[in-house]
């Protein structure tokens, strides 16, 4: 944040000899005030213009400091304040009494004044974007609301003409839309019809990926206000005699006449996929939805309106076995795909006891001193009899069978090892490794952690473990100690394919983070296209401000390189400096290709 002489400061502390030494250190910068009790500090901060930032000794002859930041916080004129405390106290006990009052920040006495001028000058930057990110929010729920409104009074319209009995069985209570069993009636009677009479239509089934992660962490009143918010934009969506339905909590189904041609079906759900990919703007979260669809077309060969639902559904699990998001359109070799899934489930059960699973290794780079900083692990399968099996395949599947986390746990112990052995020979490297959202909540991650560390010595702070966006959503309280105790260990946290999730700067500013990782899909383009490179430059700006270092993945040319660097970007990784390897090639590369990769790399 550049100097604002208009900023300002309230100093609360009932010795003077404390005011004038944090005066000295601010006075140039800032509009500093000072109060040496709690009642005048009270009466200056609700006075206009109210202070950007108040520092708050804790010990005071009237009250404590954390009992008058408790009743600053409580009032709706002074809450948005943020208090930073000035003690001698440094226990860790008195550290979090602190923050349960809503301190935002500790400065020990006594006060180092480099020290105190980077706090401020951080805690005001933070306290600029959040004003900045409120409004945003605010005006998007307003629209929400207002939308919100419009759809609750169409709803009543059609209520207050249906039967309540009728309204139960053929409506789903949270977003009024027709139920299943409403569909199946109406696909039942499609069957019914004399071939004469047929009428060709295309079934859409869709269900919101990962959607329970949300439900479980978020809670179900914004996981209902996710669905409202999905129905409505399908429902925008629909043409001509298109019904939509809510046939489950996160499943809906539209049943179209429109497009007959599989052409004409993908441009549809191509067009569907692409409106609910656009972000969701809940209570303060930015929520990415991503839908799988299942397809299928009707005609004369069903006669039930269960078998229609049936391979609608199996097209759905292919999708979902396969990726986040996409779709299908039945075939009946997809009957065969299933029984192939058992048998991908079967194999995997079997494949870390037979040893298929191995790692490689991409290189990441420090562009600003243009060495290798260290690797990413990244697991590969190799199955027998069917050689290297995709990430995408079968990661998915781990997830879903709880099988992640005796793998999680070997991948862990496998890269610290390799790790320590490149350390002994090439000196100070890091090694990130991946932590799946169920690896990070399970309740033995820290014990897995520790078992892994304790027969190698890796150099302080050159673990880094990765976590995605999703894996944040679970309850703050419980993912800030579980950071608190990773970080504890001397290790890195880092937040993976940061901007694709669930992107919060409430999260940011609260959990000690590291690193943040720019997804590739932000790199791609990036010096062509304008969203891309504001994304990336937004990410690169945010991070500075909160003290965490940025890494872009999928880097492959020079010049999205040069432009991420001149961003501010710390680090990056991708095919431009090296694939991902196995161990055996990626300490020939550390041998001495390495150089020479860094070298062409001018700038």
């Amino acid at each position: 944040m550049a100097k604002s002489p208009t900023a300002k400061i309230l100093i609360v502390d009932d010795q003077p000899e404390n005011i004038r030494v944090l005066m000295s250190a601010l006075q140039d910068d800032y509009a500093v005030i000072a109060a040496t009790n709690a009642t005048k500090a009270a009466e200056l901060a609700m006075k206009s213009p109210q202070p950007d930032l108040i520092l708050l000794d804790v010990m005071m002859p009237d009250i404590s400091g954390y009992q008058l930041c408790k009743q600053l916080k409580s009032s709706t004129l002074t809450q948005h304040i943020p208090v930073i405390f000035v003690t001698a106290l440094s226990e860790a006990h008195d550290e979090a009494k602190g923050f349960q009052h809503g301190g935002a920040d500790y400065i020990v006495k006594p006060a180092n004044p480099a020290v105190v001028r980077a706090r401020v000058k951080s805690h005001l930057t933070i306290r600029q974007l959040t004003q900045q990110l409120q409004s945003i929010n605010d005006l998007l729920e307003q629209k929400v609301e207002q939308r919100t409104v419009e759809l609750n009074q169409a709803l009543d319209e059609v209520r207050s003409r249906t039967q309540d009995l009728h309204r139960a069985l053929y409506t789903h209570a949270l977003t009024g839309l027709p139920s299943r069993a409403s569909l199946m009636e109406t696909l039942q009677s499609l069957c019914d019809k004399p071939a004469t009479e047929q009428v060709p239509f295309v079934l859409l089934l869709m269900n919101l990926a990962r959607f329970s992660l949300i439900n479980n962490s978020l809670g179900h009143a914004i996981g209902d206000k996710i669905l409202v918010e999905v129905g409505k934009r399908l429902q925008g969506l629909l043409v001509n005699r298109d019904v939509l339905y809510q046939v489950g909590g996160d499943e809906f189904c539209v049943l179209s006449f429109a497009p007959q041609t599989e052409d004409e079906i993908v441009d549809y759900v191509n067009t569907i996929s692409r409106r609910l990919a656009q972000v969701v703007h809940v209570d303060g979260y930015e929520i990415f939805v991503h839908a799988c669809v299942g397809v299928v077309q009707g005609g004369k060969h069903y006669t039930t309106a269960t078998e229609v639902l049936r391979d609608a559904d199996t097209a759905l699990q292919k999708v979902k076995a396969e990726t986040i998001g996409g779709h299908h359109i039945f075939r009946s070799d997809f009957h065969e795909a299933a029984l192939r899934r058992l048998d991908l489930e079967s194999a995997l059960n079997q494949a870390l006891k037979k040893e298929e699973f191995v790692l490689f290794y991409q290189p990441i780079i420090n562009l600003d001193t243009r060495q290798v900083d260290g690797f990413e692990a990244l697991i590969r399968w190799q199955r027998s009899g069917h050689g290297l099996v995709p990430p995408y395949l079968f990661i998915p599947c781990l997830e879903e069978t709880g099988l992640i986390i005796p793998v999680g746990r070997w991948v862990m112990q496998t890269a610290i090892k390799q790790l320590a052995i490149w350390q002994e020979h090439f000196g100070r490297l890091t090694m990130s490794v991946n932590l799946a959202a169920p690896q990070f909540i399970h309740p033995n991650l820290l014990q897995d952690i520790d078992a892994s560390l304790a027969s190698v010595s890796l150099l302080d702070g050159t673990l880094k473990l990765e976590v995605t966006e999703s894996g944040l959503l679970e309850t703050q309280e419980r993912t800030l100690v579980k950071f608190n105790q990773i970080r504890d260990r001397g290790i890195s946290i880092s937040i993976d394919d940061f901007g694709t999730g669930y992107s919060s700067l409430r999260y940011l500013k609260q959990l000690p983070v590291d690193i943040l990782k720019i997804d590739r899909c932000f790199i791609k383009d990036i010096t062509e296209s304008g969203d891309n490179s504001e994304i990336a430059r937004a990410i690169v700006s945010m991070g500075a401000a909160l003290n965490m270092s940025i890494i872009a993945e999928g880097c492959e040319t020079e010049s999205q390189v040069n432009f991420l660097h001149q961003l501010g970007c710390q680090f990056c990784q991708g095919y431009f400096f090296g694939k991902p390897m196995p161990a055996e090639e990626a300490t020939r590369w550390l041998q001495s290709a390495h150089t020479e990769v860094i070298q062409k790399y001018q700038f």
